[in-house]
């Protein structure tokens, strides 16, 4: 701004001096624009974040220069061009919140994943997983949740067409529970895997207890 005062200023002075031959004024001319910076390359930048769980985790990062692994909550990797082999280094909790605190707060919080169990050839919950309901009413409510699947399982002591529907009925149980406590029934997704999905891999015919359950995921 001061550059821009000055010439104006100037024009003005010349203009007064010789005010009675304006045609022989020479008006200086405008200082050269200032030369222009080329921006530096942008950088990418990698960080490895904890799982909610604290299950280990990992990423491999590699370019045509080299190849980094980072296998440790906050560590991090920075890959300044294709040319250049990515560098590692750590990161604290703060300084990662600083940088991309408006994007973490942007991603939908994990999934989380409720197993209630049987106790035998029924549809009626064990008296542990019944102490379970409360937390998963809780979690719908925090979470706001419009996604919950309950999928019911069995384990191989029957057939596998009478066990898809000793499954279904199971889901629909714990889905009744949840839609006398508020769960909207436009949120729940009712689903049966039978003895498919076996949580213990068993032979035919096994009675195996953490194969009678139903899984409810919070979304």
């Amino acid at each position: 701004m001061a550059a821009k005062w000055f010439r104006t200023g100037f024009a003005s002075l010349l203009l007064f001096a010789f005010g009675c031959t304006p045609k022989q004024a020479q008006v200086p001319a405008p200082a050269p624009a200032p030369a222009t910076v080329s921006p530096q390359p942008k950088q990418n930048l990698i960080v490895l974040l904890p799982e909610a769980d604290a299950k280990p985790t990992g990423i491999t990062i590699t370019n045509a220069a080299g190849t980094q692994t980072l296998n440790q909550p906050y560590g991090a990797v920075r890959v300044e061009r294709p040319d250049t082999a990515p560098t590692s280094f750590a990161i604290d909790e703060a300084e990662v919140r600083r940088r991309f605190g408006s994007i973490l707060d942007a991603v939908p919080a994990p999934e989380v994943v409720f197993t209630l169990y049987f106790a035998g050839d029924a549809n009626v919950l064990s008296v542990e997983s019944q102490a379970e309901i409360p937390a998963i009413l809780k979690a719908i409510r925090e979470r706001r949740s419009t996604s919950i699947s309950v999928i019911g399982h069995t384990d191989t002591t029957a057939s596998p067409q009478y066990n898809y529907q000793l499954g279904l009925r199971r889901a629909e149980g714990v889905a009744a529970i949840l839609r006398a406590n508020g769960v909207d029934s436009s949120a729940l997704l009712i689903a049966s895997h039978g003895e498919t999905d076996l949580a213990v891999k068993t032979l035919q015919g096994v009675s195996e207890r953490l194969n009678r359950r139903v899984v409810v995921t919070v979304r």
